[in-house]
């Protein structure tokens, strides 16, 4: 390596020169782009004009077959410049100077990896075309947690998937209003659904500002952070590429528990009002908050105060988000629309399946009943759950406020009626940071790439790399109770790595 650079600067050096990692990720996320236009249909328009011999490859079925090969070939070079990132990182010194130059490195080639997918079409998902419905929906007067989408013209529904075309809106105020303003000055359809993506940018620079910070409070590496977060396949594939506004609740929780570390609990719960705006569910975030903002050892009344104040103080920023078009507190009707919709890997609709069947020999509505009150229960317990949390756990000390995060996460996502990977977003960075503190990064890595390699599966089986990422994880933990000497050589190698 040359040594015209100072000491310090060389491992960032390293990241940018060492098996082409910069070249690997970009003509990995390039492939995936390609495959995209090849895998699926634009509404009509200039863009479709112009990508007109993509088009026509998508309504082949030999075409559709290749751009899928092409998606996994992308994918695969994208999970191999990643695991080579990680790997680099984990090596960088840890003195000051050196984790800034590469966690730097880490945010230079995550922004360029990430440039393909910035013009891909949604991929392994509809939600981005469902922003811009109900974006547009918004923008003409009416009221979307009321009107679906399928009262819109055809050419802003088309792409809707048909569960969401003629049903409420399930998204707060603030994805409808991003769109209602996207709406107002632009027309084609296809350059809509890419404004879709600028809350996710949003979402991971407010993570690449917040993880540095909170790694270096627990005393890890913030470049190691930062690569297993920002450039994770399913980062770019699940967040840029299906466009879920999970990434920009991901940003601001993990911004919110930096401002709660800091003692700044009010700045803390704005941002969590502000997620709330995005999902509501993200309300749960103002436990950890509190629990994090509080002395040690504080008393039960104490506690309740405080959570009591941030929970009024964050439901009150939610309300604010929907004032520009009228929404109000519409989004409170809106908590229920996603139970319409049966994912695999939402454990109580999972526990529902047997019952449903069996009362379903009585009748159809007996069946459906079982279904809801098993999901209904589902959901009762993810609230005790955090109400548990919220006055048992541990205050004032950032580790545990970490595995609050996660576990309240955690139980409102594998406890809800529907799952979908993405969910997975608002657990991440605290995963992240409590597997590096025990040791743990070889479980994330495994992840990573099982997520880049089952990607693909989540567009007809909806939660299914959370269903692999479960065996993974199973697989994981059974290989450490393995002596090393039993296992092979390649595992071995890949859990020293």
């Amino acid at each position: 390596m040359s040594t015209a650079f100072p000491r310090a600067e060389r491992p960032a050096q390293a990241l940018t020169t060492s098996k082409g990692l910069t070249a690997r990720g970009v003509v990995g996320s390039a492939l995936a782009m390609l495959g995209g236009f090849m895998t699926n249909d634009l509404p009509p328009g200039p863009v479709r004009d112009v990508l007109a011999p993509l088009h026509w490859l998508y309504q082949q079925q030999l075409g559709r077959v290749a751009g899928w090969i092409i998606v996994a070939a992308g994918m695969l070079l994208l999970a191999w410049a990643w695991v080579d990132l990680v790997r680099a990182t984990r090596h960088t010194p840890r003195d000051g100077v050196a984790q800034r130059a590469a966690t730097a490195v880490v945010r230079r080639l995550t922004a360029l990896w990430a440039l393909p997918w910035l013009i891909a079409p949604p991929m392994f998902s509809h939600d981005g075309w469902s922003y811009l419905a109900q974006g547009a929906l918004t923008q003409s007067g009416r009221d979307p947690y009321v009107v679906s989408p399928g009262e819109m013209p055809e050419l802003l529904t088309s792409m809707v998937d048909p569960i969401w075309r003629y049903t409420p809106t399930p998204y707060g105020p603030l994805p409808l209003t991003w769109g209602a303003l996207c709406t107002e000055v632009v027309k084609e359809p296809t350059v809509l659904v890419w404004l879709q993506r600028v809350p996710i940018i949003i979402g991971l620079v407010l993570t690449a500002w917040a993880m540095p910070r909170l790694a270096r409070r627990l005393d890890v590496s913030p470049a190691l952070a930062s690569a297993l977060t920002l450039a994770s396949p399913l980062m770019l594939a699940h967040g840029f590429g299906g466009e879920h506004n999970d990434v920009l609740l991901m940003g601001l929780v993990t911004a919110a528990l930096v401002w709660a570390a800091a003692g700044r609990w009010v700045w803390a719960t704005v941002f969590v009002g502000i997620a709330a705006g995005v999902k509501f569910t993200a309300i749960v975030a103002v436990v950890p908050v509190v629990l994090l903002s509080l002395p040690a050892g504080v008393d039960l009344r104490r506690r309740f105060a405080r959570l009591a104040q941030a929970g009024l103080l964050g439901a009150l920023v939610t309300a604010l988000c929907g004032i520009p078009y009228g929404l109000g507190v519409g989004w409170i009707r809106a908590l229920s629309v996603p139970g319409v919709v049966v994912t695999p890997a939402s454990i109580p609709t999972a526990l529902g399946y047997l019952p449903r069947y069996f009362f379903g020999f009585i009748s159809d509505e007996a069946g459906d009943l079982a279904m809801s009150l098993i999901r209904g229960a589902g959901m009762g317990l993810a609230v005790i759950l955090v109400i548990w949390a919220a006055l048992r756990r541990p205050t004032g000390k950032l580790p545990s406020a970490m595995v609050t995060n996660a576990g309240v996460f955690a139980a409102v996502v594998l406890l809800a009626p529907v799952v979908h990977s993405w969910y997975a977003f608002t657990v991440l960075p605290c995963g992240v940071l409590l597997a590096m503190r025990t040791r743990r990064i070889h479980l994330v890595m495994t992840l990573g790439v099982a997520s880049a390699l089952t990607v693909m599966w989540d567009t007809t089986l909806a939660g299914a790399s959370l269903l692999v990422a479960a065996v993974v994880v199973a697989s994981h933990q059974f290989a450490l109770t393995r002596r090393r000497d039993d296992l092979p050589p390649r595992v071995r190698r890949w859990l020293s790595a």
